[in-house]
């Protein structure tokens, strides 16, 4: 019986892990998308860093081959987050880009600093201002709230409450304006976004485990 192929880092050729399964989310997640507990408290496993060259990535074996000239000439970021980010705008891959600041904002709340959590944010919502997704609109917001970008999440806001929206994302507009108008720049859950239903599971928890979002953070299909 063949082995499996060796995996390797594609930029330096170091030995490298299997990308990470972080366990299925089973409560709410935040208004950002952040997953629930057990996923939230995974993070920091999120992304694979090369121990010999330092490349940040979710699968160091599955970068593109020009990630092997890119990576080197790369800034060194000190949050393997914003060392992925980088190398994602390298390769032209925008969603990614901020999907990793994202990220690296939700560690920076873990480590206490809410100036750096305030001013990654900002990046994305920079980075988000042109998509015409919903739900990318609606995680724009909360980065706006939450980094007290109060004129452009006011504005925002009202531009949503304004669409012919669903009821879920028109639950969680109505809700952000309260919290806008209140300046509160506090991480706040979808469930509080939404009253329960009589009889139903509440559709947060459906939420949470959809696998749109993350499929896309965790590479699951």
């Amino acid at each position: 019986m063949s082995k499996p192929p060796r995996r390797v880092c594609v930029v330096c050729g170091a030995p490298a892990q299997p990308r990470f399964r972080a366990p299925q989310p089973e409560t709410a997640p935040d208004l950002d998308m952040r997953p629930g507990e057990p996923a939230r408290s995974t993070l920091d496993q999120w992304l694979r860093v090369c121990r010999r060259c330092g490349t940040a990535a979710p699968d160091l074996a599955e970068l593109p081959a020009a990630a092997r000239e890119i990576a080197p000439t790369l800034p060194a970021e000190s949050s393997p987050f914003l060392r992925h980010a980088a190398l994602c705008d390298s390769l032209g891959d925008a969603s990614g880009r901020a999907e990793a600041i994202l990220q690296a904002a939700w560690a920076a709340d873990d480590a206490g600093d809410e100036q750096a959590a305030a001013a990654l944010r900002r990046q994305v919502a920079d980075l988000w201002a042109d998509s015409p997704a919903t739900e990318t609109r609606l995680r724009r917001l909360d980065a706006l709230r939450r980094s007290g970008e109060w004129q452009k999440a006011e504005a925002l806001a009202e531009a949503l409450a304004g669409e012919p929206l669903d009821e879920i994302p028109r639950a969680v507009v109505t809700f952000q304006r309260a919290r806008i108008a209140a300046r509160d720049t506090a991480r706040h859950l979808i469930s509080s976004a939404l009253p329960p239903p009589a009889h139903a599971p509440h559709v947060t928890h459906v939420q949470a485990r959809r696998p749109g979002l993350m499929a896309r953070l965790f590479g699951r299909g």
